[in-house]
């Protein structure tokens, strides 16, 4: 939460945030009531004097409160909490008379978002939930030649209560692993999210449609947020068997 995170280096502005999700009055009661006497942008002991308040204090009282009371998921107490700041900025330095300021402040607020909305602030969210799901699957064959690739696409879906970085995996009929994607990075996923993950034979000099066998199985991972492992810690969440003829699938535990 922003009473926890350190300041992160950021070079340009996000995009808007969307519309505070707190204007529920069922949502921001129950935050106002988790509030504590404490909450601050650096918080307690020593980070209190490393993170600044600035013109933040008021959105990161109300975000660490967001935190606290469970009342909205991760993903909509970190826009909030954008939104708020930029507000806090266009109060504090209104872009008409005070263009630069503005804008640095806005850069200030971006950077105290883009901390807060990661793995480490997916720690730091209390219940946090590791979850996800596959809603759809499809397959195509790639090439012309005798041994066409195959490519096997799903779209996953965050059902958590707190952002999260996701694979898809491919195993051929032995359960050998043959893809990961993304190839590169996770796909990191808001609560409620869902991205078109597809994985394939194409990068593989030895495997193709014709050899992966008469099924395949696609695995959603996530990393588990809740260890500080810098190599992750990947938990297996949803899987579907595919038929490699038809393109048929059924869900079976992973």
């Amino acid at each position: 939460m922003a009473a926890l995170i350190l300041l992160s280096g950021c070079s340009a502005l996000l995009a808007d945030a969307e519309p505070r999700a707190r204007e529920s009055t069922l949502a921001s009661a129950a935050v106002l009531a988790a509030q504590q006497p404490l909450d601050a942008c650096g918080g307690r002991d020593v980070l209190d004097s490393i993170v600044p308040d600035g013109p933040f204090l008021q959105a990161c009282k109300f975000h660490d409160a967001c935190y606290r009371s469970g009342a909205l998921d991760q993903g909509r107490c970190d826009a909030d909490f954008l939104a708020d700041m930029r507000g806090a900025c266009d109060t504090e330095y209104p872009a008409t008379s005070a263009t630069a300021a503005n804008m640095a402040c806005r850069v200030a607020a971006a950077t105290y978002y883009k901390a807060v909305n990661s793995r480490f602030g997916s720690m730091l969210y209390p219940g946090g939930k590791t979850e996800g799901t596959i809603r759809r699957a499809s397959q195509r064959l790639i090439g012309k030649s005798a041994a066409p690739h195959l490519e096997a696409c799903a779209d996953v879906t965050n059902t958590a209560n707190r952002k999260l970085r996701y694979y898809l995996t491919l195993h051929d009929a032995k359960g050998q692993w043959i893809a990961t994607a993304p190839a590169m990075k996770s796909a990191p996923l808001q609560p409620g999210e869902t991205t078109r993950l597809c994985a394939g034979t194409g990068l593989s000099w030895f495997r193709n449609a014709g050899n992966i066998g008469p099924a395949y199985a696609l695995t959603l991972k996530a990393d588990d947020p809740s260890t500080l492992n810098p190599f992750g810690d990947l938990v297996s969440l949803d899987r579907i068997d595919c038929d490699t003829a038809t393109g048929a699938c059924h869900r079976v535990a992973p």
